[in-house]
C-alpha cells in the first residue's frame, strides 16, 4: 500500500512540474533549469533537481529524491559487510528520502550550464528499515524483525557536465562523485522474549560487525533496541538528467 501510493505521488509529481514548466519557460529569463532524474526510474523511485544561475560561472542547485520501501539492491555487496548467515540481506526492507544542495562551477568559456563542472555538495538522508534477525530458540530458531531509521549527513564532491540538446532542454550528466560523513540509526523488535532467547539474541546482535560503526543493544522480555553510530561514505554519479531552462 505505502509503494502504490509513493507510485502515485511520484507520477502525480512529474507530471504537474511537465505541465507547469511551459509557463515557468515564457515567465523567466534562461537563469533556471529544472530537472528529473532518469536514471532513478530504475530503483522505482525518482529524483527531481532545480538549479539557479548565481553568476557567470556559478550556480546553485537543490534536489530531492526517494525510492520507496523494497527490497534492497546490492544485496552481494551488504552481504559481504555484515558476514553473518543469521542476518537475511534478501529479506531486508529499505526506503529513501534524499536532500542535496549543491554549488556548480562551470569550467569552460561559456560558463554556467554549459560543459563540464565540479560541484561540492552535501548530503542528508533519511532511510526507513526492516531487517529480520535470526536467533536460537529452545525448539527452533526464531526470527526477530527489527523496524527503525538511519540518517546520514555527508559532504563530497562531483564532476559532471551540463549538454544543451535543444532551446531549452538539456541533459546533465553526473559523472563520479563521492563524500563521507556520519550516520546515526535506531531499530526496534517488540516481540515476547524468554531468558534464553533473550540471551541467544543478544549474542546474535553482539556478533554482527559493522565497519566504522559502533552498535549497541539492548534485549528484555518484550523484544530489543539496536542503536548505531558511525562514519558513512557514498558514492554519486552515473545519473542522467533530462532537463529544461527557463
Amino acid at each position: 500500500m505505502f509503494q502504490m501510493k509513493s507510485l502515485l505521488f511520484t507520477k502525480s509529481l512529474i507530471a504537474s512540474a511537465i505541465i507547469a514548466l511551459p509557463f515557468f519557460a515564457r515567465a523567466q529569463q534562461g537563469k533556471n533549469e529544472f530537472k528529473v532524474n532518469l536514471s532513478s526510474f530504475v530503483t522505482k523511485g525518482f529524483g527531481l533537481q532545480y538549479e539557479r544561475q548565481i553568476g557567470k560561472k556559478f550556480t546553485i542547485a537543490l534536489g530531492y529524491s526517494m525510492i520507496p520501501e523494497g527490497k534492497i539492491a546490492f544485496q552481494s555487496v551488504i552481504e559481504d559487510l555484515v558476514d553473518d548467515p543469521d542476518i537475511k540481506v534478501g529479506d531486508f526492507r529499505l526506503g529513501t528520502s534524499i536532500i542535496t544542495p549543491e554549488l556548480r562551477w562551470y569550467v569552460g568559456k561559456k560558463g554556467a550550464f554549459h560543459g563540464f563542472y565540479l560541484a561540492p555538495y552535501g548530503r542528508f538522508s533519511t532511510y526507513t528499515l526492516q531487517i529480520p534477525v535470526s536467533f536460537n530458540s529452545a525448539i527452533d530458531k526464531r526470527t526477530a524483525l527489527f523496524d527503525g531509521k538511519l540518517k546520514n549527513s555527508l559532504g563530497g564532491l562531483m564532476l559532471g557536465s551540463n549538454f544543451k540538446l535543444g532551446k531549452r532542454l538539456t541533459l546533465d550528466w553526473w559523472i563520479l562523485g563521492a563524500g563521507i560523513g556520519s550516520a546515526s540509526g535506531s531499530l526496534i523488535a517488540a516481540t515476547p522474549l524468554n531468558a534464553l532467547e533473550q540471551k541467544n539474541l543478544k549474542d546474535e546482535l553482539d556478533s554482527i560487525d559493522v565497519p566504522f560503526t559502533t552498535i549497541e543493544s539492548t534485549v528484555n522480555s518484550n523484544g530489543a533496541i539496536v542503536k548505531t553510530t558511525g562514519s558513512m561514505a557514498g558514492i554519486r554519479g552515473l545519473g542522467l538528467n533530462l532537463g529544461i531552462r527557463f
